[in-house]
């Protein structure tokens, strides 16, 4: 059995004022071998570096390693002085105001790969006692995130934004799925009928385990989902506005141990435009006239895809929206596009720069007028980027997309 091993690391930036984010680290990473992974607080310029087996630690550590921008990355093996092994504390409230609970389980991997513990109290106080350097990239990654947190819900999408597209109204706004006032709600899953854990811990609350029992049974007798298709389920009366459930098959961006880049992941918006649209006509067919949905991201198998699958995913959707509002015959007019902040904020951004870009100013109202588009603006804004845009280390920032537990299931054995 492999024994991962731990390797600390600083990073040179190239001049001063580069800052180099997590996710520039994670993909650079993830382009030399999938079994590592990053823990990286960003203001440190040092962090930590697991190796799942001692052959990838072998290998990573014999290689010269220079980001694009031209800032190097020094490795370190941990050494163990007489003060070794540390004990830190952080308290219980502290854990629950800061929501910072699923940022400490992305650092127990490290923790437990250097012989660090981890021991919760009676009062949900939680102690971890590891090496030095260990503990002190935790504090610096736990600090990070609860900033990031804090400086969210300062700045949250806190109107909704309210967008008309011919015979469509649409409304774009943060919340949860489930409690929306709508006939239906469309919640994504993947081929294999696992609906994505997000939504999946909504539905449960108020149907307990009910549908993914159904899809269990439907696993079971061999009947594959393919991409783009929607099951229509009633919601059985369980506690809650909408009546019908329509579950939306997301389609799979990657299959192979390659991570597909930004402009892949670009190439694929007009095939999932038309998908998204074809359902959007198979719901409008039973009559349904208002629905509720989240921010349909494919299934990807590397975190380092997300934001460029999150990004193509905002496009594709309004482009669809739009595609499908021309035809005066539909019977769906409301649509309300809802999800977590992090997940949703780039399309209010892209449909505020379209209506700054047509209108030059934002209304009070946050009323956006799709049919006012001056020729243009548009299809540069929600359309397939034409000159593949080079992400630089300097704008990434993994922090705009939601946790890892958050995800579409996808379950990926590689080794080195």
């Amino acid at each position: 059995m492999d024994t991962p091993i731990v390797l600390s690391f600083y990073v040179k930036p190239s001049s001063d004022s580069i800052v180099i984010r997590s996710m520039a680290l994670k993909e650079y990473f993830l382009k030399l071998t999938l079994n590592v992974e990053v823990l990286y607080p960003t203001q440190v310029h040092g962090g930590l570096l697991l190796c799942k087996s001692k052959r990838t630690e072998e290998k990573i550590s014999n290689m010269r390693h220079v980001l694009p921008n031209g800032s190097t990355i020094h490795l370190v093996h941990l050494t163990y002085p007489m003060f070794q092994q540390m004990k830190c504390t952080i308290g219980g409230q502290t854990l629950q105001s800061n929501h910072i609970t699923s940022s400490l389980r992305q650092c127990l991997p490290f923790l437990h790969a250097a012989n660090g513990k981890i021991h919760v109290n009676a009062d949900k106080s939680v102690v971890l006692e590891g090496h030095i350097f260990i503990l002190n990239a935790i504090h610096s990654f736990l600090l990070t995130k609860t900033s990031i947190k804090e400086r969210s819900n300062n700045s949250n999408l806190s109107e909704s934004i309210n967008v008309s597209s011919r015979y469509l109204t649409i409304k774009v706004q943060t919340g949860k799925l489930i409690e929306q006032n709508v006939e239906t709600i469309l919640i994504p899953m993947n081929d294999k009928y696992r609906i994505h854990k997000a939504f999946d811990r909504q539905i449960q609350t108020v149907a307990g385990t009910f549908f993914s029992n159904y899809f269990k049974k439907l696993k079971l007798k061999s009947k594959p989902g393919h991409e783009g298709d929607i099951i229509l389920l009633p919601s059985h009366g369980f506690n809650i506005p909408a009546k019908v459930f329509a579950f939306f098959i997301v389609p799979r961006l990657s299959n192979g141990e390659v991570i597909k880049d930004k402009s892949s992941i670009d190439l694929f918006q007009t095939t999932y435009e038309r998908m998204i649209c074809h359902a959007l006509q198979s719901i409008d067919q039973h009559g349904i006239t208002n629905i509720a949905m989240p921010i349909l991201e494919p299934s990807v198998k590397f975190t380092a895809e997300r934001r460029n699958a999150n990004e193509m995913t905002a496009r594709a959707m309004i482009c669809a929206i739009r595609q499908y509002s021309l035809n005066s015959l539909i019977k769906l007019k409301r649509i309300i596009i809802v999800d977590y902040e992090a997940q949703i904020k780039r399309m209010g951004k892209r449909v505020k720069k379209y209506h700054t870009a047509v209108q030059k100013s934002l209304p009070l109202t946050n009323n956006i007028d799709f049919d006012g588009d001056d020729g243009q603006s548009f299809a540069y804004i929600f359309g397939v980027p034409k000159i593949p845009e080079i992400v630089s280390s300097e704008s990434e920032n993994d922090n705009d997309i939601e946790v890892e537990e958050d995800q579409l299931p996808y379950k990926h054995h590689t080794k080195v």
